[in-house]
């Protein structure tokens, strides 16, 4: 009886904490999602102030800490002339968007099963997309398939230990195959185009491309980063990860190419900028925070995307602050591998048995 109370207890303790930790990280979502509000509302009161000053529309300002950010709140698309005159006119696109806003719960609106008939394993590992298909890639059956974004089965890769999955705006297909210990690259249509790293890769696990379109891999047994010229191949640079235990997933944020790396070893996400220093990193191995995290992306605002084998999809701000789970396992989540963001800006998830599902997150 003594041991089944004391048993009790650990898990009533465990229980509390785990609630603890949750309201904790939802206080602090909505302190981000309040600060966002606020910036949103006092942009369009400073413009409001400037008018009432200058008594005009064309608004002069001296040179001060005035952002480009701001001024795309306040104003829009316009043209800004400083008084006195900078070198040079400064151009704000229109249709700035809206601080984004995080629905109370995430909408699983779509869902396809990435397993076949015949599959004998299933044991899925790497996600992406582009306009027309969603890749996956099934390293228990050694093969990448393609997808229509309906979930209509396409075609397949057949590749030796294949682990991680990009597609670049030029239309190919770039996929870490372990067992070759390189990176084979195919066109969206399934042709077989050429390969990078041989000889300088041994365990290339995750794969991402940065805004400038450049290859990055992210290598297990190295613990580094190698990035590739995408057309030549060429290796251009590597930045170490002695940092971490098991680096596996990459991501490079597609708002300041700071890059994302999940660590299962330790289990953390770091945070580098793109020269590879570090600027935070999230996780960990206590209550409510992570296990054994696999997928990383960003979204166009800058968003880090988390998903969490413990049946979690975590969301972060660029800052690397939480701001709330996206799924979980009483949304019917079970173990997540891979993330991306499709081109309508939903979040798609890939579950380690084959699922694919689409979420809409924001407002």
């Amino acid at each position: 009886m003594r041991k089944f109370i004391d048993r009790r207890e650990e898990t009533l303790i465990s229980e509390v904490n785990s609630a603890y930790d949750v309201r904790k990280k939802q206080k602090e979502a909505n302190k981000y999602i309040l600060d966002l509000h606020r910036a949103s509302l006092q942009s369009p009161c400073d413009f409001a102030q400037e008018l009432i000053t200058n008594g005009t529309t064309q608004i002069s300002y001296s040179p001060g800490e005035i952002y480009v950010a701001g001024l795309e709140a306040m104003l829009g698309q316009e043209t800004v002339e400083s008084q006195p005159p900078l070198a040079g006119l400064v151009t704000i696109p229109r249709s700035a968007p809206h601080p984004p806003v995080f629905l109370d719960k995430a909408e699983c609106f779509h869902s396809f099963n990435a397993k076949l008939k015949g599959n004998r394993k299933f044991n899925f590992s790497g996600l992406a997309i582009d306009e027309e298909y969603v890749f996956v890639v099934d390293k228990g059956n050694d093969k990448t398939k393609s997808f229509t974004h309906a979930g209509g089965f396409k075609y397949e890769i057949k590749l030796l230990q294949p682990h991680g999955v990009a597609v670049s705006q030029t239309g190919h297909l770039y996929i870490t195959s372990v067992g070759d210990k390189y990176v084979q690259v195919y066109s969206t249509r399934g042709q077989q185009l050429t390969t990078m790293g041989q000889g300088q890769l041994e365990k290339p696990f995750g794969i991402t491309l940065d805004r400038q379109g450049h290859v990055m891999v992210c290598d297990k047994a190295k613990k580094g980063i190698f990035t590739f010229h995408a057309e030549k191949g060429q290796l251009l640079s590597t930045i170490p990860l002695s940092m971490c235990e098991c680096p596996v997933y990459i991501t490079a944020n597609s708002v300041d190419d700071n890059i994302v790396i999940s660590d299962w070893g330790i289990d953390c996400v770091y945070v580098l900028s793109p020269t590879g220093d570090q600027l935070y990193q999230y996780g960990g191995r206590g209550v409510g925070e992570l296990r054994l995290p696999r997928g990383v992306c960003t979204d166009s605002y800058g968003h880090i995307f988390i998903a969490d084998w413990n049946h979690r999809i975590v969301a972060l701000s660029p800052q690397g602050e939480f701001i709330t789970y996206i799924a979980t396992k009483d949304d019917g989540l079970n173990h997540p591998v891979a993330v991306a963001i499709n081109p309508t800006g939903q979040l798609v998830v890939a579950e380690a048995e084959g699922k694919v599902k689409t979420f809409q997150y924001l407002q």
